[in-house]
Formats: C-alpha cells, sequence, structure tokens
C-alpha cells in the first residue's frame, strides 16, 4: 500500500469519525492501481479522493441502517399486504449505492488505464532514444505506432527506413556513411554506362 495515499485517505475522513482499521482496509483494497513506490501526486490525489467518497458513503449507509434499526418502521396492517413502495427507506438507497459503486469502478479502471497509457508512452520514448530516433521525428511516429503493435518492431523497421533513404539519425557518423555509401553506388553505376565495350 502506498503510504502517501493512505496519509491522504486519512487526512480526507479525519472528521468523520471512521476507525484508521476501516481505512486502512479500505485503502488496501481500492488503492491496487497506485505502486506502492509511486510519486504521481496527480494519481494519489484522485484515487484518495475515490477512497474517501466511498468511505464516506458507507459511514452514511451503516448510519441510516443503525437508525432504522433503532426506529423500525411498524409492520403494514395485515388487510394491507402489498406495502406503498415509496414507504421502503431501503428502496432507492441500493439503487443509488450501486451506481455510486459502479461509477468508483468506472473511475478506477480509467484511472488504470492512464497508467497503462503513460508507462507505454515512456517505454516508446525509451525505445526511440535507444534506436536514435531524430527527435524532430518522434512525437510523429510515437502517434502512429497502435496500442496492439510492437513497438519495438515499429521502431526498428522505420529506423532501417530512415537508413535506406538516407535520413539516418542526428549522428553525423551515420548521415556520413549513409552518403558516401549513396555516392559510391551512383558512381558505380555512372561508370558502367559510360565503360567502352571491346
Amino acid at each position: 500500500m502506498n503510504k502517501k495515499l493512505f496519509v491522504t485517505v486519512k487526512d480526507l475522513c479525519k472528521d468523520t469519525g471512521l476507525s484508521e482499521k476501516y481505512l486502512k482496509a479500505i485503502t488496501e483494497k481500492m488503492g491496487g492501481s497506485i505502486e506502492d513506490d509511486s510519486t504521481d501526486d496527480a494519481a494519489i490525489e484522485t484515487c484518495a479522493n475515490l477512497i474517501a467518497d466511498v468511505a464516506k458513503e458507507s459511514q452514511g449507509e451503516a448510519t441510516r441502517w443503525a437508525n432504522k434499526k433503532k426506529d423500525p418502521k411498524p409492520d403494514p396492517e395485515p388487510d394491507d399486504p402489498k406495502p406503498d413502495p415509496k414507504a421502503d427507506p431501503t428502496k432507492g438507497g441500493d439503487d443509488a449505492m450501486s451506481k455510486r459503486i459502479a461509477d468508483m469502478e468506472k473511475k478506477i479502471a480509467e484511472l488504470e488505464s492512464e497508467k497503462a497509457k503513460g508507462e507505454r508512452a515512456k517505454t516508446i520514448t525509451e525505445l526511440m532514444g535507444k534506436h536514435k530516433i531524430p527527435s524532430h521525428l518522434q512525437a510523429r511516429l510515437a502517434k502512429s505506432i497502435a496500442d496492439d503493435e510492437d513497438a519495438e518492431e515499429v521502431i526498428k523497421e522505420y529506423k532501417q527506413g530512415l537508413i535506406t533513404n538516407g535520413l539516418e539519425t542526428e549522428d553525423p557518423k551515420g548521415a556520413k556513411a549513409a552518403s558516401e555509401k549513396q555516392v559510391e553506388e551512383a558512381a558505380a553505376s555512372l561508370l558502367s554506362s559510360i565503360e567502352v565495350k571491346p
């Protein structure tokens, strides 16, 4: 569990009266998308707010349930077998809670998706550096790599295309080697075309 996440959750819930044990348990369950050593303040803050919302909702439900137990509604009269659903205090409450949980699960999935996208973008940037792709071409190449493609294979193919077209990289030695090879090939072709046949 990320310590900063837990501290943030405790701070957000300090006026709720919820126990530290409960807050720790809910943070462990819902904070799985945040790595233990993460320092991404924005992701930690978003996740902490989400956990605090669930904790406060849970407390509200528990309070409502406890109050209902203390002051139960009288049973409907025997001649009224079908009580009015509007009079049932749990009607709609469960639906609202289910909707909130579904919304929170969606937010957690979005957080995990954003984290995965960030990690993939970082990997692509590192691979471009490794294969010495010129910086002015990196942004366009990164956009062209699909999520389900092998980033390294795409970058290697692109690099080979640069070499083949004589555009090489920002490395001056590589550029010189490519142009010298082109000059040699052009010279050989020219010589063979003007060579006198015996």
